[in-house]
């Protein structure tokens, strides 16, 4: 990657999760509601050998059989959330809610319980006394049947909350208590204002209005930001009365894809200043909208809503002069493939006939050669999705779209962990019906699995919701990013990725980790001008799994972190690469190697890429780490689990080493397949209360490679690079005396040393002739007694 394209590296410090980022450590790991704590006391301790993988996740309980996992990072903090799978294998979505006491996560499954995951211990909300009254709440979906809603209760001059999750029935709505959390629909609240807000979800019209799954039809923000409870009183939050959010992106097709509808919720503060926060991040809506009722303009303290939408070129679309406007959507990839890369998807555009072929039983079939056409399927309750496309397939469809037989869409795929042949296509009953009139001739059928541009919107609304809440937004109004995904040099590569956007304030950001097709390339992202949002972004190869149906072998994944914060308030076009190699291992330079007094924190990065994306490595299944630390001769500290602690080293002068070694022998990794690094520094104790930065020699290449992290060399020139050696921030530099780089192209069996020209901290590398997977040896000495040797085995490619 050439150095003009090269991004200034953050200082903050943070870590990453594969599905919440935790931006601020130092918070406390707590426990349900109601019930004790699940705590992690041996990391807490801090010591590096308790750091390990195994120790480091608690599973917590949160009512209802659903259950969420909190990860704690190597430096004793909470790292990552993430509701677990349910006995399906699928994973249910979360709805969060963050006051000043910290942040309580549940699943959306109908039993889940609130459960306080940061902060302190929320107060009780006030006892009910002889002036409290009944708030009674009634729920209503879109079609007008009961539903269930996330309420939540905030009192505009206390900032006293009660959340009540509302299943609808009478027998429910009479126990009226003054507890902050229950499942009713009827609080006792002391008279006064109040905000009375609900995430409705509406469930789709083949199921029961109220019920568990991964499922909803739509989900919708209603209620009233304010209003006044004096005496009992019955609200009623009915999400029909609520308008559907709509994005228009002029000049680019685009859809909402599975999944798409990633965040709605929003923010209310009180007169005192203390605030609420709730977000649901739904897993799957069947027809992908959010609906928001308007509201008067608040008066007493602050009101906004919050909405992230992503919107992409349509991944399936289909057109015919003889029917009116389809809208298909794949059927849930989630009950057909561990990996969304197994999901079979159209890529390209076809016409295929379209046949009728009923319900796809054996007689309706029997003798019927398909030749490459679209097979229209009915769905019939009881018989798997999975059954009626293969039967299909099997006699020679190319694709198959499943009309539902009831009303609305298709939600239940009636069975899993059958992988589908060809790519199959659900439409609802309505849409179905009209593709059957055209039994016979041929439809146009297109997909774009990778698409090329992604708009990833935040969409605020402040004050008030207002009786419009239809959003243009044109590619010159926004901010774009070129995320340049890089690979391997000749294996294909499978990606998942997660943006994660920050409010002021927040500490923790969820986001779902969604494939990004398309092996090794560059891709746009758009993004609303706003001062307020901070985003990082991530990428996790191989591709994460989204369900465990079939036996798959252990893998440990490279996860990259981007470094830095990114805002957004001009119009422009920057670049955003990730995993250019070499990909090194490194100290963090977020959380740089500190001594105070006799203790030395240590926290090292398995994978760091040319641009300082980073993340952690551990010894998981093939995958190999190890880490020691000697003070002189003596080893005070070694592990090959998470390489994040605190070392106690004796006390005085002594010339400490850190000894990082990584093994990946696995089947995705062509690069960086063996890696040694050893800092060594001077250190001694630290007067009481101050901490030093230890003064590490970190490398840093500024290598032009491809997105399969190639290097072209032409007949007779040379490869060069730029090599430069930084410390962390806050440490004392000293001049660097020596530096010395080898290559080798038959992987560190023999080297050759390569030619430097430089001063400085910057030198200019130019590489002994060869072509191949090239390894790299670096050493270097500065005045200060401070050295790094670094093997990097596999570095990049050099190509003919």
């Amino acid at each position: 990657m050439s150095s003009s394209h090269r991004r200034p590296r953050a200082r903050t410090v943070l870590a990453a999760s594969s599905a919440v980022l935790t931006a601020v450590l130092g918070a406390a790991l707590l426990g349900p509601v109601q019930t004790a704590a699940a705590h992690d006391d041996a990391l807490a301790a801090g010591g590096l050998g308790d750091a390990g993988p195994a120790g480091a996740t608690r599973v917590v309980e949160v009512g209802g059989g659903a259950r969420v996992a909190v990860t704690v990072g190597g430096n004793g903090e909470p790292a990552d959330l993430q509701a677990l799978p349910g006995a399906d294998g699928a994973r249910p979505g979360v709805v969060t809610q963050r006051t000043d006491s910290g942040t309580t996560v549940q699943t959306t499954d109908p039993g889940s319980v609130p459960t306080q995951v940061l902060g302190r211990r929320a107060p009780r909300a006030p006892a009910a006394d002889a002036g409290s009254v009944p708030l009674v709440v009634r729920v209503v979906g879109r079609g007008g049947r009961p539903a269930e809603g996330y309420v939540t209760i905030f009192d505009l001059e206390h900032g006293t909350t009660w959340t009540r999750q509302v299943a609808g029935g009478p027998v429910v709505e009479r126990r009226c208590t003054a507890d902050p959390w229950a499942q009713s629909s009827c609080a006792l609240v002391p008279p006064g204002s109040y905000s009375v807000m609900a995430l409705v979800s509406t469930l789709p019209a083949e199921e029961p209005s109220i019920g568990e799954g991964r499922t909803f039809q739509n989900v919708a923000l209603v209620g009233l930001p304010e209003t006044t409870v004096d005496a009992a009183r019955t609200v009623t939050l009915d999400a029909s009365q609520a308008r559907r959010m709509t994005v228009r992106t002029p000049g680019q097709r685009t859809k909402v894809p599975a999944e798409g509808m990633l965040q709605i919720g929003y923010d209310r503060t009180a007169a005192d200043g203390s605030a609420v926060h709730i977000d649901m991040h739904p897993s799957v809506l069947l027809d992908q909208h959010f609906y928001l009722q308007p509201t008067a303009e608040v008066s007493v303290g602050t009101f906004q809503t919050r909405a992230r939408i992503r919107l992409q070129a349509p991944d399936i679309a289909m057109s015919s002069p003889l029917v009116r406007t389809l809208h298909p959507e794949y059927v849930d990839s989630v009950w057909f493939a561990d990996f969304d890369s197994d999901f079979p998807l159209v890529d390209g555009v076809a016409r295929p006939r379209v046949i009728d072929v009923g319900r796809a039983r054996p007689r309706d079939l029997a003798g019927l050669r398909l030749h490459g056409a679209l097979a229209l399927v009915t769905h019939v309750d009881g018989v798997p999705v999975a059954e009626q496309s293969n039967r299909a397939a099997a006699h020679g469809a190319s694709m198959v779209v499943v009309r539902n037989d009831g009303p609305g869409d298709l939600a239940d795929p009636e069975g899993t962990g059958v992988q589908l042949r060809v790519p199959t296509i659900r439409l609802n009953r309505a849409e179905g019906r009209a593709l059957a009139r055209i039994h016979g001739r041929r439809l146009t059928v297109s997909g774009e699995p990778a698409s090329p541009y992604v708009y990833d919107l935040y969409l605020k609304e402040q004050g008030r919701i207002p009786d419009d809440v239809r959003h243009v937004v044109r590619t010159d109004e926004t901010a774009a990013e070129t995320h340049e995904v890089h690979g391997q040099p000749t294996r294909a590569s499978t990606f998942g990725e997660a943006a994660y956007p920050f409010q002021p304030g927040e500490t923790m950001s969820i986001s779902r980790v969604l494939p990004f097709r398309g092996d090794a390339r560059s891709r746009v992202e758009y993004r609303l001008l706003d001062p307020d949002t901070r985003w990082r972004y991530m990428v996790t190869t191989p591709e994460p799994a989204q369900n465990a149906m079939f036996p798959q072998p252990e893998i440990l994944r490279m996860t990259l972190l981007d470094p830095d914060y990114h805002v957004f308030t001009t119009p422009g076009v920057s670049t955003v690469p990730i995993g250019a190699a070499p990909v090194i291992t490194g100290p963090n330079v977020q959380q740089p190697v500190e001594r105070s007094g006799d203790d030395l924190r240590v926290a090292i990065e398995a994978f760091v890429d040319q641009d300082g994306n980073h993340g952690i490595g551990y010894s998981d299944g093939d995958y190999a780490t190890r880490l020691e630390i000697r003070a002189g001769q003596e080893l005070v500290a070694e592990t090959d689990n998470i390489p994040y602690g605190i070392v106690t080293l004796p006390a005085g002068p002594s010339t400490v080493s850190v000894h990082f070694t990584t093994d990946n022998p696995q089947a995705w990794a062509e690069l960086s397949t063996h890696t040694v690094s050893t800092w060594t520094f001077q250190s001694t104790t630290t007067p009481a209360g101050e901490a030093v930065v230890e003064a590490l020699l970190m490398p840093d290449y500024d290598v032009d490679v491809d997105l399969r992290n190639r290097v072209r060399s032409e007949p007779g020139e040379p490869v060069s690079f730029d090599l430069g050696l930084s410390r962390p921030e806050g440490a004392t530099a000293s001049p660097v005396a020596t530096v010395r780089l080898d290559a080798s192209y038959d992987d560190g069996a023999t080297w050759q040393e390569a030619t430097l020209v430089g001063s400085g901290d910057r030198w200019q590398v130019t590489l002994p002739p060869g072509s191949g997977l090239v390894s790299l040896r670096l050493r270097a000495e500065d005045t200060g007694g401070s050295t790094v040797d670094q093997t990097v085995v596999r570095a990049f490619a050099v190509t003919g």
